[in-house]
């Protein structure tokens, strides 16, 4: 039995890995639409619904958030002129942007976070506060300006770097 779970999950598992890695994105855009969703609704299921084991399952979301959004740019990855990113509602509530401000959003393994960009000097800037991280690479790792803000090219060419780096240690050469 034993053999055939891990024959099963050697089969599944590089699945799961690829769907998740064609969904990461990051990009620019305008928030179009938020959507609110409680438990049980289309496009919601619960993280607890029942799956006959009669394990108990305690979980502190009341549902699910949608935001649709125009696409400015893609920076990593790929979009069309809309993307719809979705998750569950924290603890503390939805973290999804009610603006109309320009936004940055990463989609990294089905975990989203976004950040308002701020435009100077041609380049844009995030708070790292709300965008922590991309592809692993946290945004406060980044020097900040005077105003606290990250630039955002720097943080995607740590991120390029990482990649790189991660790429050939891949194939042996590193």
């Amino acid at each position: 039995m034993r053999q055939v779970t891990s024959f099963l999950l050697a089969l599944v598992l590089p699945c799961a890995f690829f769907n998740a890695s064609a969904q990461d994105v990051v990009l620019t855009g305008h928030v179009q639409k938020i959507t609110l969703l409680p438990f049980g609704a289309d496009d919601c299921t619960s993280p607890c619904a029942p799956d006959g084991t009669g394990r108990v399952c305690i979980y502190n979301s009341p549902g699910c958030q949608i935001m649709e959004v125009n696409v400015d740019k893609v920076l990593l990855g790929e979009a069309g002129p809309v993307r719809i990113f979705r998750s569950h509602i924290g603890e503390w509530g939805p973290s999804f942007s009610i603006t109309r401000q320009p936004i940055v959003v990463s989609e990294d393994g089905g975990n989203v976070s976004w950040s308002r960009a701020t435009l100077r000097d041609e380049k844009i800037y995030i708070d790292s506060s709300q965008l922590r991280s991309i592809r692993g690479v946290k945004a406060s790792d980044v020097s900040p300006d005077d105003n606290g803000m990250v630039a955002l090219d720097a943080l995607l060419d740590r991120v390029r770097q990482a990649d790189a780096r991660q790429q050939r240690r891949s194939i042996g050469k590193e």
